[in-house]
């Protein structure tokens, strides 16, 4: 059985093809729901999911027309995506969210129908009040990604998914498969416009940590929590200028800062109360894992990192899964 699964962000769009659960092929273009927003329309962004489709299915010798089932998720599902989809409100289980795929016929792109994976939101529209407010949060995407993920997961166990990107996303996810809700940050846009667009550009070299360097983490955490985002982070210039500290120290340090950051957010959440009895499931390059582990593991949390291998076309694979749960596949 063939299985196309279409995964479009703000930027790129990424179509896999499958073959059960292995990948035959993928396309990639530079295209996003971002184009969309520019334009005012989404033609670039339909004709770069018809080409990557078309190419994928080259690279595995096949015809479009022969797939048997087209999967979308991710920000196409949104206003300024391929067809708006709403959001469907947490708590959700697997199952539920499986029940909730749409299916859209879209002939400029394919003659099959695409079943989109809707995104999902912490409360409902007639249940969000002043009182509630803060505890609202989206996701679109990342519940596509989380059942990837928790195909590997025992049904009884309460986790904290962790999916770092431009945007950080902690899901919370209780026993039975149900996603009980998200809290986003900005820490990966910060992180970016802080190492690239700032003063502390010379200090970090315009690079990303590619090493882990805990001692400079912990301090980034440390000074965070004493000092507050906005001051800690000058202080990578002065641990540069009079501390001698190397610019690998510098970026470890600003990652210490915005991950510790995080945890005062998900530590205020009512969506996190029992952060020290939860497993945290980490789906993050090498230095991000190791980043979260320093973050976060102490003598009750537990922290697993997920296997490299899994992470390259996880939001397919969690396509996949809630396709099967839906008889569609």
């Amino acid at each position: 059985m063939l299985i196309a699964t279409i995964d479009a962000g703000t930027s790129n769009t990424r179509v896999f093809l499958w073959e059960d659960d292995s990948i035959l092929s993928e396309a990639q273009r530079p295209v996003g729901v971002r184009n969309t927003a520019i334009d005012g329309h989404n033609q670039q962004l339909r004709k770069a999911v018809r080409d990557a489709l078309h190419e994928a299915a080259e690279h595995a010798s096949v015809q479009v027309d022969e797939i048997t089932c087209v999967l979308g998720a991710g920000m196409i599902t949104s206003n300024v995506g391929l067809t708006e989809i709403p959001h469907v409100t947490a708590p959700i289980s697997l199952d539920e969210l499986s029940h909730a795929l749409v299916p859209c016929h879209l002939p400029e792109i394919c003659a099959q129908p695409i079943y989109f994976v809707p995104g999902i939101k912490n409360i409902g529209d007639d249940a969000l009040t002043a009182e509630n407010f803060a505890d609202m949060d989206i996701m679109r995407g990342e519940e596509t990604e989380a059942a990837g993920i928790l195909c590997e997961v025992p049904e009884r166990e309460n986790v904290v998914l962790v999916l770092p990107g431009s945007h950080n996303k902690y899901i919370s996810v209780t026993a039975g498969y149900v996603v009980c809700g998200c809290l986003t940050t900005l820490a990966g846009e910060l992180l970016h416009a802080l190492t690239m667009h700032t003063i502390l550009a010379d200090s970090t070299d315009r690079a990303f940590a590619e090493v882990f360097d805990e001692d400079a983490f912990q301090r980034g955490v440390s000074y965070e929590r004493k000092f507050g985002l906005g001051h800690a982070a000058f202080m990578a210039r002065v641990f540069r200028l009079f501390g001698n500290a190397s610019s690998t120290e510098a970026q470890n340090y600003l990652l210490g800062l915005l991950l510790a950051d995080d945890l005062a957010a998900l530590e205020a959440s009512p969506l996190f109360r029992r952060l020290d009895e939860t497993t945290f499931r980490i789906a993050a390059a090498p230095v991000m894992q190791e980043a979260y582990r320093s973050l976060l593991e102490n003598g009750r949390r537990r922290i697993i990192p997920l296997d490299q291998k899994m992470r390259h076309g996880l939001s397919g694979r969690g396509a996949i899964v809630l396709a099967r749960k839906a008889h569609l596949v």
